[in-house]
């Protein structure tokens, strides 16, 4: 006889900063209720995505996402001004940015919330710096790999359509070698551009970056742990390996490609280490590679408590359960065997 088992989770308690000095928050917390639309990771045009600041609140509002946070790669280009429009709209926008780190020999994303960009706080001073250097480092390397692709005879006109006003950036030199036909995709752009001596990327050891965000009062949460095509899914054992060289305080339980079984995978790896869990869909544009969507608001409770809101509980008390969510990815279906050929047998 087969049964079935129910996961039920309850949401960790808030961790309590260990920061000098608290990050600038609402005067009063903003109540939502436990099953408010929100969506914590979000990108713009100010690093790979497509979205405008105006377009993304826009199409927050359609979708009625009421929290929602931007964080482009490596900039904070857009914070401000998404901050702006989403008040006029009645959208609260947390301030973020998704950094690229080092970390166990290979690059990481590490979402980053709580901190403004005009943070002038002492306290703040070493993660601005850092942004800062991301951000010229990025600017260095886009000249860099598009006069590299130019000296190999392979012309690039389309880049000032890609760059537009925005700062020149890798991803605008890798989307001109596609438009103008010289490789096929972001693979084989990045590819040529290593093999023509340049680069495309760059990091920071996630010990020192984590280091930063505490000292401005900030949050830290480890990007998309299940996304096996930036690397070997987290597992538990590497977790706690990394807890004890930078102590990140969440990881994003909730993703677009994350099934129900990764999704309680990571929420129950969070719990049992006091972990927040983050919720974002990663939207870079309309269906780029998906629209923003509507998580629950006490799917990621004790990181909206840090971020200045007050989330209420569900009456029964159950957070997050497998098949809550009917936008979850669907595990791949397994390829049915072909019942064997019989085979005629003469005596």
């Amino acid at each position: 006889m087969s049964t079935t088992t129910t996961f039920e989770f309850k949401e960790p308690p808030p961790i309590v900063s260990t920061a000098a000095t608290a990050p600038i928050l609402p005067q009063a917390r903003v109540p939502l209720a436990f099953d408010t639309p929100v969506d914590l990771h979000l990108h713009t045009y100010a690093s790979d995505g497509f979205w405008s600041p105006s377009g993304l609140i826009d199409d927050l509002v359609q979708r009625g996402i009421a929290v929602a946070a931007v964080c482009d790669h490596d900039t904070q280009d857009s914070v401000l001004e998404a901050i702006a429009l989403g008040e006029r709209r009645g959208v609260h926008i947390v301030p973020g940015t998704e950094v690229t780190v080092r970390w166990g020999g290979r690059q990481w994303h590490l979402l980053v919330y709580g901190i403004r960009p005009d943070d002038e706080r002492p306290e703040a001073r070493g993660f601005i710096d850092l942004m800062d250097g991301h951000d010229r480092r990025f600017q260095e390397l886009a000249v860099d790999a598009r006069r590299r692709v130019e000296a190999s005879g392979r012309p690039i006109p389309s880049v000032v359509r890609e760059v537009g006003e925005r700062k020149m950036m890798p991803v605008h030199i890798l989307r001109a070698m596609i438009a103008d036909k010289h490789v096929p995709r972001l693979k084989e752009a990045a590819e040529l551009v290593v093999e023509l001596g340049g680069n495309f990327t760059y990091d920071t050891p996630l010990e020192e970056v984590v280091q930063v965000v505490r000292e401005a009062g900030g949050v830290s949460v480890l990007a998309h742990p299940g996304r096996a095509d930036l690397g070997l899914a987290l597992t538990a054992k590497t977790l706690d390996q990394l807890l004890k060289e930078a102590p990140i305080d969440g990881i994003e339980g909730h993703y677009r490609t994350h099934t129900d079984a990764d999704t309680a995978r990571y929420r129950k790896m969070a719990g049992a280490r006091g972990l927040l869990i983050g919720a974002g869909s990663d939207s870079h544009g309309p269906g780029a590679p998906v629209d923003p969507r509507p998580w629950h608001a006490n799917w990621a409770k004790g990181l909206l408590v840090r971020l200045g809101f007050e989330v209420a509980d569900p009456d029964d008390g159950l957070v997050w359960t497998p098949g809550m969510d009917p936008l979850a990815a669907k595990p791949p279906k397994r390829e049915r065997k072909k019942p064997a050929e019989r085979q005629a047998v003469t005596v």
